[in-house]
């Protein structure tokens, strides 16, 4: 039994090492526009090569991330309800990504995070990614790197 508690008591102490505030992120906090007004909502991604990606919603043109300090590559998608008809002629709601892909799966927008920052600021512009006007349009969409349409769907698009 005793040997039981040690190995829960160590199991529990790993477990919360992981959850510790001093992970070396730091916030960074910005603004992101859209030919001139503040982006609505969306998604922001700051990612590192060969690292995991963080990711923060963006609210009203606004943004908080946790980062670690370095080279960030960053993405920035946002998405719209519009209604697409089916081979039927059904409408059906779909999640359209109308930023162009510029700005997230093919993004060139590169950023070095210190450990202190000013607010980040990204004007983005430029036409938006027509809306599909039925199913085989909405599948002839720009690929992403991989799974199933309906991964694309909801994933974070992420610069390469």
């Amino acid at each position: 039994m005793r040997i039981l508690t040690l190995f829960f008591s160590i199991c529990c102490l790993i477990s919360l090492s992981g959850c510790s505030s001093d992970d070396g992120k730091v916030n960074v906090t910005g603004s992101v526009t859209w030919n001139g007004s503040p982006l609505k909502s969306g998604k922001i991604s700051f990612l590192t090569p060969d690292e995991s990606s963080d990711s923060a919603d963006i609210d009203n043109g606004s943004f908080t991330i946790q980062t670690k300090p370095g080279t960030k590559y960053v993405g920035i998608t946002a998405f719209k309800q519009i209604s697409v008809a089916d081979e039927r002629g059904d409408d059906q709601m779909r999640d359209h990504q109308y930023i162009p892909l510029a700005y997230n799966e093919q993004s060139t927008i590169v950023i070095t995070i210190a450990a202190t920052n000013e607010p980040q600021k990204f004007d983005l512009t430029g036409e938006e990614i027509p809306e599909p006007q039925n199913l085989d349009a909405e599948n002839r969409r720009p690929a992403s790197t991989g799974g199933s349409r309906k991964e694309r769907e909801t994933e974070n698009r992420r610069p390469r």
